[in-house]
């Protein structure tokens, strides 16, 4: 019942030829990510892939992932969890929908700036605007202050609003990038209730690498899959790891629609010709019982009101021995 997202840790990517110094000696590498110019993916890009690279704004998650399938970029930097707000899932379905591969990951340091108009003081500030999840994460520090909070629909967004509509008693929060990029003064910095926050990026590409992952590359592989309704069937999968050695990074499960297991059902068959890593046989007991009522039901008979879909990190190339046999 397996889907593969292909990912790797962390890695030198200069090794593997991605690096945008070596890339800009033919064309300049060009990214997507989601929201406005100065968004904290785009500062994640930017680390990640250096200063070089050519950016590309898009509006939406799932508009990033058609730029990278439809040649318009070459890769995508995506969040896909946040030691704070947990796992972003509609990135994870995401991967399951589109044919893209994960080639890297970056930890970002979140780190909140509070920007208004050249000139304005923090004291004729009024109202503070950004999106809510920012606003949620500067809690303690706007209300010691006793500000209004406006949530908007982008962190970058709200510095661009008040750039565009000269609002001079308001101020955003956003990164530092964002600040530069519509030439705001930053009144102050580092201004986020916990310091402990991070968010994981993928590197998505319409390639893998997987061929370039020499065994001395500390490799990550995520995959997904559901389990019949048995018990003991959880158990018994992730025993196929750990009996090997094999390290989990993450583990997470969330109820799955009838649909995305249609859909896991569907991207099955139409990838069973070309696997060469699991039998057909073993497929066939997996995702191809999704509407076999008894693959999913109790003991008792009952269907189950959810089925849920498991997602896990392990520490392993996709093409490493322990890995192919369990």
């Amino acid at each position: 019942d397996v889907r593969g997202l292909s990912g790797f840790r962390r890695m030198n990517l200069r090794s593997l030829n991605i690096d945008s110094e070596s890339t800009m000696q033919t064309h300049p590498m060009r990214v997507a990510y989601q929201g406005e110019p100065g968004a904290y993916s785009e500062k994640a890009a930017r680390e990640l892939l250096g200063p070089r690279i050519l950016t590309l704004p898009c509006p939406s998650f799932e508009s990033v992932f058609k730029a990278v399938a439809s040649k318009e970029v070459d890769y995508a930097v995506v969040p896909i969890e946040n030691s704070l707000g947990g796992s972003i899932h509609t990135n994870f379905d995401l991967l399951l929908r589109y044919d893209l591969h994960i080639i890297g990951e970056h930890e970002f340091k979140v780190e909140h700036t509070l920007l208004a108009l050249p000139g304005v003081k923090k004291g004729d500030i009024k109202t503070v605007m950004s999106h809510p999840q920012a606003l949620a994460q500067c809690d303690n520090y706007l209300r010691n202050w006793g500000v209004a909070q406006e949530p908007t629909y982008d962190t970058a967004g709200s510095a661009k609003m008040i750039r565009e509509k000269n609002l001079n008693t308001c101020a955003a929060i956003a990164s530092d990038l964002a600040g530069k990029t519509y030439d705001l003064d930053v009144l102050d910095v580092n201004i986020e209730d916990d310091e402990n926050n991070f968010t994981r990026f993928l590197l998505l590409s319409r390639s893998s690498v997987s061929s370039l992952i020499t065994p001395t590359m500390t490799a990550k592989t995520s995959i997904v899959f559901v389990l019949p309704n048995n018990p003991g069937a959880l158990y018994k999968a992730l025993a196929c790891f750990s009996l090997r050695d094999i390290d989990f990074c993450k583990i997470e499960s969330r109820p799955t629609s009838v649909d995305l297991l249609q859909f896991l059902k569907f991207r099955s068959r139409q990838q069973a010709p070309s696997l060469n890593t699991l039998s057909i046989s073993k497929l066939k007991g997996g995702l191809n019982g999704v509407s076999e009522s008894s693959k999913f039901s109790s003991a008792d008979g009952e269907l189950p009101r959810f089925r849920y879909t498991f997602y896990l990190d392990f520490l392993a190339s996709e093409f490493d021995d322990r890995t192919q046999n369990a």
